[in-house]
């Protein structure tokens, strides 16, 4: 007995031995870390102790347990990753590419499926991780089938697994695209997601108002978040606008139908809008309207929000509906009179119209009043000033923003600009200059290759512009400088841009710089400088651009060949520029002011012509003088008139400056349109 007895406890150790020798213990050591797991290493450690457990032997069940306990964790793993990726393409500019992370965790899902190929989630991050940008989305289209036949008993994930492959099938299979994204919603109604990308897909389509409707349901889900309202609202206004910019195009197109047929026939068809002019206007009413009720709901959520209100305000402008627009304004001031923002907002309203001029001064220097260093209100300032052709205060406005943000290289072009029109092009030769000084040829070699266009683009007309104060200031040799450097620059902006594959934006050479060019080498006075062939050249190229549409254009080719010796030429295109000055509509830029002011200065090239005479710059400098004394006399005239009265000296002030704005205008047209 007593060794039946050893032998059973012998026996009976060994069998306890071959347990701890199995597997087991390591899987029942992994799930009970997989319990209470929160870092990653714990996941790792999980991972290690399934693995472990199947190498030293699980019977067929608890093997089953491994893999699935090792897959479960290994998805963990790669949902952590995830969300350090998504805080990554939060932060744009700073650790923003998801590649490391994004391999780590495909890693590790794709050792999970290996697992448990049944682990729905797994493929379902697939898909998210490869449709990340520099992911393989040819992986991430077989992971989302996967997904969505794995995840039918959880609708939530499915409609999210549907909402990705609409997205991913999108540009092959529209069709088939919307019908996923319907699925995704049917088994989702609150995927704000697909209701967000069906609500586009709808309004791009033209069917507006049932992308509407899923817009009404994305705040209906989320009553009374504000951030929501917010989003959709801008949501919404993006589409306003890429259906205003299919509004330009069509216009474009209008304008363009005549000139090339064949090359219409060659453009691409998803270039030109679905849609007419007449709808896609109805449409943008339609979605402004949808956008101000919006904002209006926010503003009643929040009253005190002064941005919700600015919003609702611009809301209302947006639909031309500008008394609306001015109540809200004025109901903000009236609870707050020392916001800024609304000064200035109302100010941005007022100064449309000229009716309106005291109420903005007024609204104006109450802003400045508050914060006189705020450059919001000073541009509004140089804004209004210039509009109404007071450019002396609109250079002490520019001048002023300069005071704080001396390294404004856009407010010292409008300075320069300002200075021109003020008649002082010194000064603007001054600040052109040193912008001109700021873009060194070798600075284009330091910037990516998309960039240098735009960057010479600017330069090209920094050029242009100190080549037409130069001009105007006769100094003839440094505006022809100015403009053959900018010609060459032009040159290679097209050499660039054909090097692209999809080039930065469609260049077309500067017919301001070809015209004015030619027009110097046509008319200075300087014979040394002149060259009437390649007047002609530059001129014919400039026409070229211009379609032959632009009158003043017209008038420099005919002076070039009155400075080549060919009369008949130069009579025969000024008379083309006569008559086309005749023909052109009218319009807020081409008044019938306008086109008489040019009439008389083609006739009078015409006379020179006539009797075969070139025609110098001088002679508009001459006649420009003789305007200028004629308007100081009648100038004097009217302030004795005025002493005597002084009601009538405001008047005749007032009468003074719109004659020196209409003769001036003269002038310039005189001389030349573009110049």
């Amino acid at each position: 007995m007593i060794r039946i007895t050893s032998l059973f406890l012998l026996l009976l150790m060994a069998s306890l031995a071959t347990a701890q020798d199995s597997g087991d213990a390591d899987l029942e050591a992994a799930f009970e870390l997989k319990i209470k797991a929160q870092k990653l290493g714990d996941y790792e450690k999980v991972v290690k102790l399934c693995k472990s457990a199947i190498d030293k032997g699980l019977d067929e069940e608890g093997e089953e347990e491994a893999k699935s306990l090792a897959g479960a964790a290994l998805v963990e793993q790669a949902g952590q990753l995830m969300i350090r990726i998504q805080k990554q393409l939060a932060n744009q500019g700073r650790q923003s590419d998801p590649t490391f992370f994004r391999n780590k965790a495909v890693n590790l899902l794709k050792e999970a499926v290996e697992f448990d190929p049944e682990t729905g989630d797994a493929w379902l991050m697939l898909t998210k991780l490869n449709m990340i940008p520099g992911g393989d989305l040819e992986e991430a289209s077989s992971a989302v089938d996967r997904a969505i036949g794995m995840l039918d008993e959880q609708t939530q994930k499915q409609s999210e697994a549907y909402y990705l492959r609409s997205m991913l099938i999108q540009r092959d299979d529209q069709e088939a695209s919307r019908e996923d994204l319907d699925k995704s919603i049917e088994l989702n109604e609150a995927n704000l997601s697909a209701l967000r990308r069906r609500s586009e897909i709808q309004i791009r389509e033209g069917d507006v108002e049932e992308g509407i409707e899923d817009s009404d349901a994305i705040i209906e889900l989320n009553d009374g978040k504000l951030n929501v309202l917010v989003a959709q609202a801008e949501f919404l206004s993006n589409l306003a606008i890429l259906k205003q910019a299919d509004v330009f195009r069509l216009e474009n197109e209008d304008e363009d139908e005549d000139e090339d047929q064949d090359e219409d026939e060659d453009q691409d068809e998803d270039s030109t809008p679905k849609q007419s002019k007449e709808e896609l206007e109805a449409d943008i009413k339609l979605i402004r309207e949808s956008v101000l009720g919006i904002y209006t709901k926010a503003t009643e959520l929040d009253s005190e929000n002064e941005d919700y209100a600015l919003r609702q305000v611009s809301a209302y402008r947006d639909l031309e509906q500008n008394e609306e627009a001015l109540k809200a304004i004025d109901a903000m001031i009236e609870r707050d009179d020392e916001s800024v923002r609304a000064l200035q907002m109302k100010a941005q309203i007022l100064l449309l119209d000229e009716e309106n001029d005291d109420k903005t001064v007024e609204t104006l220097d109450l802003a400045l009043d508050l914060d006189p260093y705020d450059t919001v209100t000073r541009r509004l300032r140089m804004q209004y000033f210039s509009a109404r052709d007071q450019f002396s205060d609109a250079v002490k406005e520019a001048e002023k923003i300069l005071e704080k943000e001396p390294n404004n290289s856009r407010v010292m072009d409008q300075l320069a600009v300002l200075y021109t029109l003020d008649e002082k092009p010194e000064k603007a030769i001054e600040i052109y200059t040193g912008l001109i000084s700021q873009m060194p040829t070798a600075l284009t070699e330091r910037l990516p290759l998309r960039s240098r266009p735009l960057f010479l683009a600017q330069k090209l007309g920094t050029l242009r512009s100190r080549g037409d104060a130069y001009l105007s200031t006769g100094e003839h040799k440094n505006a022809i400088d100015d403009y053959e450097e900018a010609l060459d620059i032009g040159d290679e902006i097209e050499e660039m841009q054909a090097s692209l594959p999809n080039p930065t934006f469609d260049y077309t050479p500067d017919d301001g710089v070809l015209n004015n060019l030619a027009w110097v080498l046509a008319t200075s006075t300087d014979k040394d400088l002149r060259d009437g062939k390649r007047a002609i050249k530059l001129a014919t190229r400039a026409c070229v651009v211009t379609d032959y549409k632009m009158p003043h254009i017209l008038s420099t080719l005919a002076s070039a060949y009155a400075e080549a010796g060919d009369f008949e030429k130069a009579k025969e295109w000024i008379q083309k520029g006569i008559k086309l000055n005749e023909e052109r509509e009218l319009s807020e830029f081409v008044t019938e002011e306008v086109k008489k002011s040019q009439f008389e200065s083609l006739q009078k090239e015409l006379e020179f012509y006539m009797e075969e005479k070139p025609w110098r710059e001088n002679q508009a400098e001459e006649d420009a003088a003789k305007k200028k004394a004629e308007k100081a006399a009648k100038k004097n005239k009217k302030k004795d008139k005025s002493d005597e009265d002084d009601d009538s000296k405001e008047d005749d002030d007032k009468d003074d400056e719109k004659e020196d704005k209409d003769d001036d205008d003269k002038d310039d047209d005189d001389k030349d349109e573009d110049k």
